[in-house]
């Protein structure tokens, strides 16, 4: 687990560092905590991530912007009241962000990644290292810097192994834009 932690340490400060100041949409890194809430209620995570603005955008009509971003996303994955039962997960998922106004953001994503560690947990079996992710949800931003989302999450192989339990979980996350 202590490798775990250097990659993620070293993947947040090399995504800071290679961020594009160019782009008027801001960047963003957030600190987030998701819990499963079909099968094993036990399983929740602790998330970060970073949110890259791309340069495609669009207006949709009057009232709608649409925008797109890359998130990086890096997670310890966790069963309560179980020993050596922790795994990470690393996530790349491209991102549809619609906007009425500066106050709100609905993301849409899909995405991939892989999982480094035990995949089985108590009666909740992950079937293997790599999977597939989605994410529904809404961003409230809090002011110049800060944000508040809500999210869906979605993890799952696809059935390309023997058990395909998935991930389905409520996520809360604050982010900070810069």
């Amino acid at each position: 687990m202590k490798v775990f932690k250097g990659v993620m340490i070293g993947c947040a400060f090399s995504m800071l560092a290679g961020s594009s100041a160019s782009s008027t949409t801001l960047s963003q890194l957030g600190l987030g905590y998701g819990k499963e809430f079909r099968g094993n209620k036990d399983i929740s995570q602790f998330e970060l991530y970073y949110r890259h603005p791309l340069s495609y955008k669009k207006k949709l009509g009057d009232v709608w912007n649409l925008s797109t971003a890359l998130e990086f996303g890096g997670a310890v994955i966790d069963e309560q009241d179980s020993e050596n039962s922790s795994t990470g997960r690393l996530s790349l998922m491209p991102q549809i962000m619609l906007s009425p106004n500066d106050a709100i953001n609905v993301i849409v994503g899909i995405g991939t990644g892989f999982m480094m560690g035990e995949t089985e947990f108590t009666d909740h079996n992950l079937g293997g290292p790599f999977f597939f992710s989605s994410k529904v949800g809404f961003q409230l931003v809090l002011g110049k810097h800060l944000g508040l989302e809500y999210n869906f999450y979605h993890q799952s192989n696809a059935g390309i192994y023997d058990y395909n339990a998935s991930l389905n979980m409520h996520c809360v996350s604050l982010s900070y834009q810069f």
